[in-house]
């Protein structure tokens, strides 16, 4: 990465030879020029050299976009027991050290002088000091353990290294952080911003709109290895990205909590993404948020453990999650779960409207697993949040659990009209009952009662076995029918779903009141009767055969075979670990003869898919699973 950035550098560097640049020649900050007046053409001073801050001061009062260089002889480096390898400037108690014109201050420059010096990462640091840029167009580069603060509007930082790095953007906006390392990403009053390809400790926002973290494609992830302190009675706390009073604001392909998808990032952060105050239309797609799990510890939190992979409180609106994994790592294997994972208005004082988790549409699930707790909580006094289309599974307790007015928890019983209160208005569950293997899916039939006169969308699930409390949970999403209530409130369903169900699983169904946005708990499992048709290797009638995957792993293009014995009908699917649909490669009539699919890792929305288990699925002539790995 650094020799790549030393290339650009140099081309840059050509491709402004008509503006100024100043080059740096040594760590210390002195200045012996009119800091008041003095300009490019009055440097260097009498002492021959020039400082950053005198870099700064002549910048600033020059007409132009100018560059300041370094080019500091290791001769002149301090503080090599501190930061070896580096040069190491002082800092400006001045205040010189701030752009007030538009410059670019390029810290790969160092690194082009003397070499690479310096394995961890660049050769440049600010002892106890830090950069600010306070006008437009500014750009930084290439600096250690250094903090900016950017006030100005359209400025660039990027590929900054070093634990202690902290980026604070205050007002300005439009500016972009990009492929940086260290701790704090903090925008404040800050709006149009993006911030991809870093990796850093956290992400605050705070009463900004139109901020974008991250983005569709794996170049603009950042991985946010999770922030948290422990205080003097041992208790965790800390949030790794934080929403506070924010607007239209987009948190997507993110992997929050875990920097390789496979250990926590840091055993103190309790929040995943916190959201806090006045939020609106804010969009949380694509993410991996796993390994947020703080652990106590003396003298009075010893082996309590505490966090959320998604925390809401606040005066929330317009809020959707899609398409984000909770708890699982990158094998889909729910070994990162929180105490909980989603906790939406535990607090009497929060209020809610239009918060969506999931949909019925490809890519729109979530999936969410391997938590001590619930996969979702929805407070006693929060309503209208829609849950469909989800993969929730290996909770330790419920799937979803609707806290009654009087804080009960578990599985709330269906009432008659479904008049009792509490979160979601403890919306009844359909009743199933019967579930039985028919060609390519399941016929599901059953009741459902609840308010009269009113529309339901019924969701229905496939899991390997039923949650110990003999209700839900959801691993796999089959479908949904819609269903409409007579006036008594009754309604009957009888509906088939496709997919491939194997031998042995349960279903499961929630009901979500159409108007109000208003989803149940998962009702009670209906074992599968019937003949299944097998699972992988083996195919389930002679009329297709699916081939093997390859290559496998892919890196991102896979292929597979198809023989048909005749023409008939295929599906063939991309699903993900979670079992959600990622991508359809083919659906409909498919000739005699063989076919070759492939797939470019790409999902339905053309986002790269990340890496991670996935699996072919056929269904129609025949039923087959074929499992591969894609590493990127």
């Amino acid at each position: 990465m650094k020799r790549f950035a030393l290339a650009l550098c140099a081309c840059l560097l050509t491709g402004l030879a008509q503006a100024a640049t100043v080059t740096v020649t040594i760590s210390q900050n002195a200045v012996d020029i009119d800091w008041t007046s003095a300009t490019i053409a009055d440097l260097p001073g009498p002492d021959g050299e020039i400082s950053l801050a005198e870099a700064f001061i002549a910048t600033n009062h020059s007409a132009g976009r100018d560059t300041i260089a370094f080019a500091i002889p290791q001769s002149n480096w301090g503080m090599q027991w501190l930061y070896p390898g580096r040069a190491v400037l002082e800092s400006s108690v001045s205040g010189f050290h701030r752009a007030q014109d538009a410059v670019t201050v390029d810290g790969r420059t160092q690194t082009a002088f003397t070499g690479d010096t310096y394995a961890d990462g660049w050769e440049l640091v600010i002892y106890s000091g830090s950069l600010s840029l306070g006008a437009a167009d500014c750009e930084v580069f290439g600096f250690d353990n250094t903090d900016v603060n950017v006030d100005g509007a359209n400025c660039l930082v990027e590929g900054l290294s070093g634990p202690a790095t902290d980026i604070s953007l205050f007002s300005g906006g439009g500016s972009t952080m990009r492929d940086n390392e260290g701790g704090t990403i903090k925008i404040d009053r800050s709006d149009a911003n993006v911030v991809v390809g870093n990796r850093m400790s956290r992400v605050r926002v705070w009463l900004a709109d139109g901020n974008v973290i991250g983005g569709p494609d794996a170049q603009d992830r950042n991985f946010l290895r999770g922030y948290g302190t422990i205080n003097s009675e041992g208790l965790p706390a800390g949030s790794t990205v934080e929403l506070f009073e924010v607007t239209n604001t987009l948190i997507e392909n993110n992997w929050i909590g875990t920097e390789d998808g496979l250990t926590q990032g840091n055993l103190a952060s309790t929040m995943g993404i916190d959201f806090s105050g006045v939020c609106a239309g804010v969009t949380v797609r694509d993410n991996l948020i796993s390994g947020i799990l703080g652990h106590g510890t003396g003298p009075h939190h010893a082996g309590q453990l505490f966090g959320y992979g998604i925390f809401m409180e606040g005066t929330l609106s317009d809020i959707t999650l899609v398409g984000n994994t909770l708890g699982l790592d990158i094998n889909g294997q729910p070994t990162l779960g929180a105490v909980r994972g989603i906790d939406i208005g535990n607090s009497a004082y929060s209020s809610f409207a239009q918060v969506t988790i999931g949909g019925p549409d490809a890519g729109q699930g979530n999936a969410i697993a391997g938590h001590y707790f619930d996969g979702i909580v929805v407070g006693r006094t929060v309503q209208g949040v829609t849950i469909r289309g989800n993969s929730i599974h290996d909770n330790g307790w419920l799937a979803i659990d609707l806290i009654a007015n009087d804080f009960s928890t578990g599985v709330t019983p269906n009432d008659v009209l479904d008049a009792d209160q509490g979160g979601n208005g403890l919306q009844n569950f359909p009743v199933i009952t019967t579930a039985a293997h028919a060609a390519g899916g399941v016929q599901v039939s059953g009741t459902l009662h609840g308010a009269p006169q009113e529309d339901f969308d019924l969701d229905f699930f496939a899991s390997p076995d039923c949650d110990d409390s003999g209700y839900g949970q959801g691993f796999l999403y089959l479908g949904s029918k819609a269903v409409s209530t007579n006036g008594a409130g009754d309604a009957s369903f009888d509906a088939f779903v496709s997919g491939t169900v194997e031998e042995g699983w349960v279903i499961t169904a929630t009901a979500t009141r159409t108007a109000l946005g208003q989803t149940s708990e998962f009702s009670a499992c209906a074992a599968v009767e019937g003949l299944v048709t097998a699972v992988e290797p083996v195919d389930a009638t002679p009329r297709a055969r699916l081939g093997l995957p390859w290559p496998n792993p892919a890196n991102p293009h896979v292929t597979v075979d198809l023989a048909m014995a005749q023409e008939g009908p295929v599906r063939l699917r991309v699903l993900d670990a979670a079992g959600r649909l990622v991508a359809t490669l083919h659906d409909g009539v498919a000739p005699a003869g063989d076919m070759r699919l492939s797939w470019d890792g790409r999902d339905s929305r053309g986002h790269a898919a990340a890496s991670g288990l996935y699996f072919f699925d056929l269904t129609g002539s025949a039923s087959a699973t074929r499992k591969f790995t894609l590493l990127r």
